[in-house]
């Protein structure tokens, strides 16, 4: 399955998958609309990402390459549709980049995406977060990050300019997260799409503080 780049996704096509997906949660909940929309989409993802980190090893690259994207067509819609209407469809695709399956599984992250204000749901993805961040040892996988960013951009190639801000958003996080200087130039982009946007805002601030996860002190 590959991206036909040279028929790019209408605002139309995003549209009609927005109002399917509202229309499911007015009729169906929540949690199943979500199911609905991006279960099969994330497993896709999360097959990709698997595949990366498996070809991991100690001489793994730290740039970020361009290789070619393994979604398609419909997925790279209900992946940007997900991200951008619920922040915890977001985040879920987000810590499936940066944690490995073993200390975030996909049936926790599908259940986060899903219910994300359940206690223990909000309490893991906390935990798992302030983990990465504070443990030097939490070193990326940065054949699996350069996976996520090279979908994300893919996926940015081939949507509508005003569903790009929660890509760029995530892939700025996840060249954060590898200590990479390229993070704040996806922030901005995000931000400049939709200025509310809070994660790339969290970005930009910690750049400009020059804050980095535990592991960046450590290099």
């Amino acid at each position: 399955m590959t991206v036909d780049r040279t028929v790019r996704i209408t605002g139309m096509e995003m549209k009609e998958t927005i109002n399917q997906f509202e229309q499911d949660r007015r009729s169906n909940g929540t949690r199943k609309a979500v199911r609905s929309l991006i279960s099969e989409a994330f497993l896709i993802w999360m097959d990709a990402l698997e595949q990366a980190s498996a070809e991991n090893d100690e001489s793994c690259r730290v740039s970020v390459t361009r290789t070619e994207c393994s979604l398609d067509r419909d997925t790279v819609i209900r992946i940007t549709v997900g991200m951008g209407e619920m922040l915890s469809i977001r985040d879920a695709f987000l810590i499936s980049a940066i944690v490995d399956e073993q200390r975030a599984s996909r049936e926790f992250l599908m259940d986060f995406a899903e219910r994300p204000k359940q206690p223990s749901n909000a309490q893991r993805l906390e935990q798992l977060l302030s983990d990465a961040f504070r443990d030097p040892s939490a070193r990326p996988d940065m054949k699996r990050c350069d996976q996520a960013i090279n979908m994300l951009f893919d996926i940015i190639d081939m949507i509508p300019k005003p569903y790009r801000a929660q890509p760029f958003a995530v892939i700025s996080y996840i060249m954060w997260w590898m200590g990479q200087e390229g993070a704040i130039a996806a922030a901005i982009s995000a931000l400049a799409i939709d200025d509310q946007c809070s994660l790339a805002a969290i970005v930009c601030s910690a750049v400009e503080r020059h804050i980095g996860p535990a592991w960046t002190s450590e290099t």
